[in-house]
């Protein structure tokens, strides 16, 4: 079986798709990666096929707009403006996206596609080449539930019967301009490509609830246990984890002598979210440190500062070999970070700054291995040391993180992914079509 992985975004959503390709290589299969071209090398030393779609948007990421959107000091409308400004020039560089995805799946001719929600477009072509198509997501984003509200809608604090209808018509909601979203600009690239594709009748809910649109979830049971009102053909795997030999890069020399020489050691992380100001950001990290009478080792850069010598700035940390040897991760919420601070059995403190993060925050603060989340704007040193210590003098948080990576390691997500792809790829073959 030919299967194509399809995913765009940063590395938190790059990892996942090359441990599941990993998965299956070792069972037997072809596997071929379309993910932006910066992680090309990434994805073809762990022996997987690429190819390459653009890295425009992810760019965006670097545009001073983005760094005012994420910035917790800026105004409700300056964080709108600026999102607005991001959303223009992202709807500029769908059309190549759209025909990167559009290449990638002619050249490949895959069995089968697993696509990631932000390659959208893989639904419509896919089934335009007759080819079935599984979405993989690593958030619960895309299916109304009783459950929760979904994660572009804030949880208000309803409880009982009127929670679950609020989460229930929230997530319809947003599904539904989610869809009517997707759809126009997939008719808009097609109408412009003269390709034949009809995108008029995409419907990413309906198909999954008709079962023509099976939907893998790439987190754990034990942490978000599945809705029963979701339909039969949305599943949850398990976490797909990277692991082992070459999967791993070993940490530098001055990292493993760090970690090996000092004691209360934290680790410290916001990926891109450290806002307009990142020098003071790292003044601030400096003083708590140093308060919480802590040693950390603070990824990604924060400032031009010197740091004293019970703190360790690095650029890249593998997770996976560093979060069991530390007491406490701190970190922005993001889905990869939790999975990986949850999977070593460590607690955790959380910073959520937009998107899925808040979501995150909430979810594990419920299952006792994170205090209540700080909000960015009211983060300072002075809270950041309570929050240090109520961690590391209450063992219940530690506790409750290694039982709960005890669930989640009796768990195999790449195998029960697999199960589900392999399911998929052998309905009956689908005719090509330009509607869906």
């Amino acid at each position: 079986m030919h299967v194509m992985l399809m995913t765009y975004g940063t590395r938190g959503d790059v990892q996942p798709f090359v441990a599941l390709g990993r998965g299956l290589i070792q069972r037997g299969h072809r596997v071929t990666v379309a993910a932006p071209e910066r992680f090309a090398r990434f994805i073809t030393d762990h022996d997987l096929e690429f190819k390459p779609l653009t890295d425009a948007l992810i760019a965006l990421m670097d545009d001073p707009q983005f760094a005012h959107a994420s910035d917790p000091k800026a105004s409700a409308v300056a964080k709108l403006t600026s999102l607005f400004a991001i959303s223009k020039k992202a709807r500029g560089l769908q059309d190549t996206l759209l025909d990167d995805i559009f290449r990638a799946i002619d050249q490949a001719k895959p069995d089968v596609i697993v696509f990631h929600p932000k390659t959208f477009g893989a639904l419509p072509i896919g089934r335009y080449f007759g080819i079935p198509v599984v979405m993989a997501q690593l958030i619960p984003s895309f299916i109304p539930t009783g459950d929760f509200p979904n994660m572009g809608i804030p949880d208000i604090g309803f409880r009982g019967t009127l929670a679950r209808w609020y989460n229930r018509v929230t997530g319809k909601l947003v599904c539904a301009i989610l869809n009517a979203t997707l759809r126009r600009q997939v008719c808009r690239w097609a109408a412009r490509r003269q390709n034949g594709i009809n995108a008029n009748g995409l419907d990413i809910l309906q198909s999954c609830k008709s079962g023509t649109l099976p939907i893998i979830h790439a987190f754990s049971n034990a942490v978000i246990n599945r809705p029963t009102d979701w339909p039969t053909h949305a599943t949850v795997t398990g976490y797909w984890f990277l692991d082992g030999g070459a999967q791993t890069n070993l940490p530098d020399p001055e990292l493993q002598s760090f970690v090996e020489r000092h004691k209360n050691l934290i680790y410290i992380g916001f990926g891109s979210m450290h806002g307009n100001d990142p020098t003071a950001m790292a003044e601030m990290i400096v003083r708590a440190v140093s308060q919480a009478d802590v040693s950390a080792i603070v990824a990604t850069g924060w400032g031009d500062i010197d740091w004293p010598p019970n703190i360790l700035a690095v650029r890249e940390v593998p997770h996976d070999w560093l979060f069991p040897k530390v007491d406490l991760v701190i970190h922005h919420g993001g889905a990869g970070t939790c999975a990986a601070a949850l999977r070593a059995g460590r607690p955790s403190i959380i910073i959520p700054f937009f998107g899925d993060q808040p979501f995150w925050a909430k979810r594990l603060h419920r299952l006792g291995v994170a205090p209540r989340p700080i909000k960015p704007a009211k983060l300072d040193a002075a809270m950041l040391v309570s929050r240090i210590k109520t961690v590391l003098e209450t063992p219940a948080y530690r506790e409750n993180a290694e039982r709960l990576a005890s669930n989640i390691a009796a768990e195999d997500g790449i195998a029960n992914a697999i199960a589900e792809i392999t399911r998929a790829a052998e309905q009956p073959d689908l005719p090509k079509t330009g509607s869906l």
